[in-house]
């Protein structure tokens, strides 16, 4: 699930600025961000932020969530 994750990013990324932090630890577990570039005008904004102890369900959360803001904000992906 995190190679699908991974490549479909990497195909949305390149045309709209986004920027992805992915942090483990045993605190929080696997968190995975998706904001705005450092030289975007909305940098600071998250666009979706997902918490979970398991990381295929992680990923798999964080794929669905930024389809559906895409779908929602952008007209798509």
């Amino acid at each position: 699930m995190m190679e699908a994750f991974l490549k479909f990013y990497n195909e949305i990324n390149f045309k709209n600025g986004f920027a992805l932090y992915i942090y483990h630890s045993s605190i929080v577990d696997w968190c995975i961000t998706i904001g705005y570039k450092a030289s975007h005008p909305k940098h600071g904004e998250e666009i979706i932020k997902i918490h979970n102890s398991d990381m295929e369900l992680a990923f798999a959360k964080a794929q669905v969530e930024f389809k559906q803001w895409l779908l929602e904000n952008k007209g798509g992906y």
